[in-house]
């Protein structure tokens, strides 16, 4: 059994990790799965959807970015879409939309605690892609429903499942 050793939140805040970036929960580090080339891909592709909203000063894209889920916890969203630029390193207010995207070592059972988190943290829209099936789903309420598009629509944003995974 490993040991574990508490950390306080300030002290997670100050430290620079190898990547990937621990999740903070409740004075634990929490690793995450290693990304792949398909994971920072994907990343990328999102990045290019979002430029036109990006470009009218609407929607603005962060990959691997931390958040404030909690008072205790601070997790690494893959994807982050913000209504506006963030001065903050870690932003105060939730993002509009997060997209979590699925590694080969990642544990459905922690995948399914993120998105809780983020749902508790008020993110509105929430997104798994899994890219090994090419398949995008949408996080409410404990469940999640495929769906053919990442839809933003207060901003008539509308990013089909072939832009997402080419």
């Amino acid at each position: 059994m490993a040991t574990i050793t508490p950390i306080s939140k300030e002290e997670y805040l100050r430290t620079s990790f190898e990547d990937p970036e621990p999740d903070y929960v409740d004075g634990e580090l929490v690793a995450r799965s290693m990304p792949n080339y398909l994971h920072s891909r994907i990343q990328a592709r999102l990045s290019q959807a979002l430029k036109p909203w990006e470009d009218l000063g609407q929607l603005f894209g962060a990959p691997e970015i931390r958040l404030r889920v909690a008072p205790k916890r601070v997790r690494v969203a893959d994807f982050a879409v913000f209504t506006s630029e963030q001065d903050d390193l870690i932003p105060r207010d939730p993002p509009y939309a997060v997209v979590e995207i699925v590694s080969p070592d990642d544990r459905y059972e922690e995948l399914m605690s993120k998105l809780a988190d983020y749902e508790q943290a008020g993110v509105e829209f929430i997104f798994v892609a899994d890219p090994p099936v090419r398949r995008l789903s949408r996080y409410s309420r404990g469940d999640l429903s495929t769906i053919a598009a990442l839809d933003l629509p207060a901003y008539h944003a509308v990013i089909p499942v072939s832009s997402i995974f080419g």
